[in-house]
């Protein structure tokens, strides 16, 4: 299936003509700051432009598809539901952009029913939505312009006080519609107030029969922990072989509070993440951990950063790739650590395993300290696989495919040890790759 790129697109102009043709189908129209908020994101959008190479972060990996085709938004799709197994859980679904009520599943918290898509939330409590959406927890960068200028529909989920979830919470973006070239904006909120838990998994699927549906995925998650809230957040992207799936995670903690994330990305043409959390106050701690898998043509690039802004805060971060064939991964991540954050603790490391000649690599670890009384340390390494193990293993009896296979699942094993709510979708893309 074709994209329609055209070498004469004038994506900037593009999107302002889109926003001009679908500002009325917006929710909040009428709310003056809404309205503020997205013009004003969509100058910022248009001043910046899409990223290139010539920009730090962005260098290694092309977007030239983002440039060339024009994406439209769509006021609604209607291909058939997809079929979804049954759950004991919260679940909240979106089907090609919009929330899908009927497969959706919700609870009543003690302080009412908060855990909703947004439109709802705006209806309902359009307090919580002015307070949270865009703050300055989110990183300014031309994407998440982008979707704010079209901010449309997400999932909003606050935790009252105290609030305990002893089932996780599934938010599930769906692809079912092979209409080519749809620019889908997403925007999550999670709240949690002090002493709240929860476990939320997203996911972003295609449920199309052929799987090569070219769409563009504009993400944006914003969470918020007050003191001494946890959450554990998991993330798992595997949508069409021909998506451009951009989006970011952006983390705000107070004190003694502690973030987890689970991220596994596969299959797209373009994944590109940019994670960032800010260690606001004493005694917070976050961890991140990621795989990536990228073959033939697909790139795959992931931006974290860290910032300890206060003392004794601790991070943990570990990510791992595996990439074939002619395909390109990028890690970049940057550990910060203010001035004040004494007596902090900051990791990092990043491993990957090329199982092509002609794969590609880039790793770029990064610290930034600006006081001395840390523990901190970084680390990256690019490697191939052992011939004299697949030698072995082949002198066992196995064939060159189950030992690369045994060697790889070898590789991604400390990784997938901490994603146990993922297991059951991420272990059966470690059969041979094609």
């Amino acid at each position: 299936m074709l994209n329609n790129k055209r070498s004469d697109f004038n994506a900037i102009a593009h999107y302002s003509r889109e926003y001009q043709r679908t500002e009325k189908n917006l929710f909040g129209q009428g709310e003056a700051y809404l309205t503020r908020l997205r013009r004003t994101a969509l100058d910022a959008f248009t001043t910046m432009g899409f990223p290139s190479k010539k920009q730090a972060d962005w260098k290694y990996t092309s977007f030239n598809t983002l440039h060339q085709t024009p994406y439209f938004l769509v006021a609604s799709s209607s291909p058939p539901d997809p079929v979804l197994e049954a759950t004991i859980g919260v679940r909240l679904v979106f089907v090609n952009g919009f929330f899908a009520p009927h497969l959706s599943t919700v609870i009543d918290l003690a302080q009412n029913d908060r855990i909703t898509h947004l439109i709802q939330m705006h209806h309902h409590h359009p307090e919580l939505v002015k307070a949270h959406v865009n703050s300055n927890a989110v990183e300014k960068n031309s994407f998440t312009q982008l979707n704010t200028a079209f901010l449309r529909e997400g999932a909003f989920i606050y935790l009252p006080a105290n609030t305990c979830l002893n089932t996780p919470i599934d938010v599930l973006f769906i692809n079912t519609d092979e209409t080519p070239n749809r620019f889908i904006p997403l925007r999550n909120i999670i709240i949690a107030e002090e002493n709240s838990h929860a476990t939320i998994v997203e996911k972003y699927i295609d449920m199309t029969s052929k799987k090569n549906t070219p769409y563009f995925t504009n993400s944006v998650t914003e969470c918020y922990l007050s003191a001494n809230s946890h959450i554990e957040h998991y993330q798992y992207i595997n949508e069409s072989q021909q998506a451009q799936h951009v989006g970011s995670l952006s983390v705000s903690q107070q004190e003694n509070s502690q973030f987890s994330a689970y991220s596994f990305a596969l299959n797209s043409a373009l994944i590109r993440r940019d994670i960032i959390v800010k260690l606001l106050a004493p005694q917070a701690q976050c961890q991140l951990k990621g795989l990536y898998l990228a073959f033939r043509h697909q790139q795959i690039d992931y931006c974290t950063v860290i910032d300890h802004v206060s003392p004794k805060t601790q991070s943990d971060e570990f990510y791992k790739g595996i990439i074939g064939d002619n395909a390109r991964a990028t890690f970049n991540g940057k550990l910060i650590v203010r001035e004040d954050a004494i007596q902090s603790k900051a990791h990092q490391l990043n491993k990957n395993l090329l199982l092509s000649a002609h794969s590609e690599m880039n790793s770029k670890p990064q610290l930034e300290l600006f006081t001395d009384d840390i523990h901190c340390t970084h680390g990256a390494s690019i490697g191939q696989l052992d011939n004299d193990a697949l030698f072995y293993l082949q002198s066992r009896g196995l064939t060159i495919n189950q030992a690369t296979d045994l060697l790889v699942n070898a590789f991604a094993h400390d990784i997938l040890q901490h994603m146990p709510l993922l297991k059951d979708v991420v272990l059966p893309h470690f059969n041979h790759q094609p």
